[in-house]
Order: structure tokens, then sequence, then C-alpha cells
């Protein structure tokens, strides 16, 4: 399948991709490289996710890099609708501060280490989070309203690739994307 979308910062989504295909291969560092602009240390903060990775029974594999092409106004992405939309919601949720979900998007090779809990995802963004970014509180997360543009767009996109009408209109630059699935 094909999901062509339209708008002039659709570019700006295809970290989203990336993102999905580090984590599931294990890389939960790139939260961090996705989110640096908001971290204090983005390379230490990194290597903490690196550590509860581990932590969490993860055990890196070769990564899977996802079939898409940017084109000036488009984003065209040669995967099924569900790839696309759980990169766009990881995505969404890593900016929004709900960086927890990574546990629940790779897969775990090994047993995780007794105490293991997916709150130290959290903790791990708060230590190394820079002030007015999310909330110092592990399990709020920041309004969609306040998250950047890139991520209502993604929200918008994601929204439209479950056949939904988002319950409220976020701003989105330019405008709201196009979402063609062939």
């Amino acid at each position: 399948m094909t999901i062509t979308i339209t708008h002039p910062g659709a570019a700006l989504l295809a970290p989203a991709l990336d993102t999905l295909a580090d984590v599931v291969s294990g890389d939960w560092a790139s939260a961090a490289r996705l989110c640096a602009v908001r971290l204090d240390d983005p390379a230490s903060c990194g290597f903490d996710l690196d550590v509860v990775a581990v932590r969490a029974g993860v055990v890196r594999s070769p990564r899977q890099a996802y079939d898409y092409r940017v084109h000036h106004r488009f984003l065209v992405v040669d995967e099924h609708p569900a790839v696309v939309a759980a990169a766009l919601d990881l995505y969404v949720r890593l900016w929004t501060g709900q960086w927890d979900t990574i546990e629940q998007v790779a897969p775990t090779r090994t047993r995780p280490i007794t105490g293991w809990r997916p709150l130290e995802l959290l903790e791990a963004r708060i230590r190394h989070q820079l002030p007015d970014t999310w909330s110092g509180r592990p399990y709020a997360a920041q309004s969609l309203f306040l998250a950047p543009p890139t991520a209502r767009l993604a929200h918008q996109v994601l929204t439209e690739l479950d056949g939904g009408v988002p319950p409220h209109q976020y701003d989105v630059p330019a405008g709201p994307a196009a979402v063609h699935v062939t």
C-alpha cells in the first residue's frame, strides 16, 4: 500500500518512521535524539535510555528501515497504513512527554531485570528535560495544543489514517494535510 501525505511540512513527518524503526530495533535512545531541543544533554539522556532498555530486556537487532520518499510537499510511504499510524502515534506521544509508550512498541527478547518498570522511561525524561518543556510529574502529558507544530500535524494525519475526525482542531501551520491511501 502507498500512503501519500500532501502538506508543506510533510517532510517533517519522515523522522517518525525513522524513530519507530529505531525503537523496534531496540534503540531507545532515539527518543532523546528526536526530542533533543527539549533536553539539557541529549547524549546523556540517550545513554540513560539505553540502560533502561537493557533493564527492560531489550536486545538490539538490525534496524529495518521503512520505505518512504520525500518530495517537496509530499511524503510518500510504501508501507501498510498500520505502520504509518504506529509511527505517528509514537511520534506524537514522545513529543507530548509520554515516553513510557516506547515499552509498548519495542519487543523484548529477554526477561526484564527484576524491579524494572516503564516508569523508568519517564524518570529518564524528567532527569534530562529542560525547564518548562514537559511536566515534572511522570504521567502528566503535555497538551497537544502546546506541542510543536509537527506533532500537531502528525496527530491530524494519524486521525485521518484511523478514519476519524479529530475531537479538536489543533492549529497546524499551512492548514491540514491531505492523506491518500492507495
